[in-house]
């Protein structure tokens, strides 16, 4: 699985600053409400940022401690999309709320409810983003010892003669 690339989410995240800066300015010369998403939505993203951290945790402690119960692979593989899902969803929301408080800013200067709301929502972004590469980290596979993940990769070491995995004779 590829690991996140800081720069494709601060693309991803300047991008989004343009459109929210853009259909906040559209938004406003028509006389639609600012395009902002309310605290609800934020308190539902920091509850899910909270249950990535816990699950990221728990991948953790399972790859890094004698565990009772193994972890199942594909739980874990779930938790790193998961993980790498809210990343791009923090970067795309932080981007838009970014540019629609350049967009309020610029207009009106700081300080009104709606400045508050975006800069809060940014924040949220970051939060996410900030997840995203945390448990990403915790879900990392350290590699195994070079039997194991040539064996696995299905190629011979040196000191192995025959199948993959079987020692033979020099």
């Amino acid at each position: 699985m590829t690991p996140l690339r800081g720069a494709a989410l601060a693309l991803l995240a300047t991008a989004a600053v343009a459109v929210g800066w853009v259909l906040s300015l559209l938004a406003e010369r028509q006389g639609w409400a600012t395009p902002i998403m309310s605290w609800v939505s934020l308190l539902t993203l920091m509850v899910l940022a909270v249950g990535m951290v816990s699950a990221g945790l728990w991948v953790y402690r399972t790859r890094t401690r004698k565990a009772r119960r193994a972890i199942s692979p594909l739980a874990a593989v779930r938790v790193l999309v998961l993980a790498q899902s809210a990343a791009y969803v923090g970067a795309t929301w932080l981007g838009w709320h970014a540019g629609v408080l350049l967009q309020l800013v610029s207009g009106g200067g700081f300080g009104s409810a709606n400045s508050w709301t975006s800069l809060l929502q940014v924040g949220g972004g970051v939060v996410l983003v900030v997840v995203g590469f945390v448990v990403q980290a915790l879900c990392k596979i350290p590699p195994t010892d070079g039997d194991g993940a040539d064996r696995q990769a299905g190629k011979k070491r040196p000191e192995q003669g025959g199948a993959p995995g079987v020692q033979g004779a020099r």
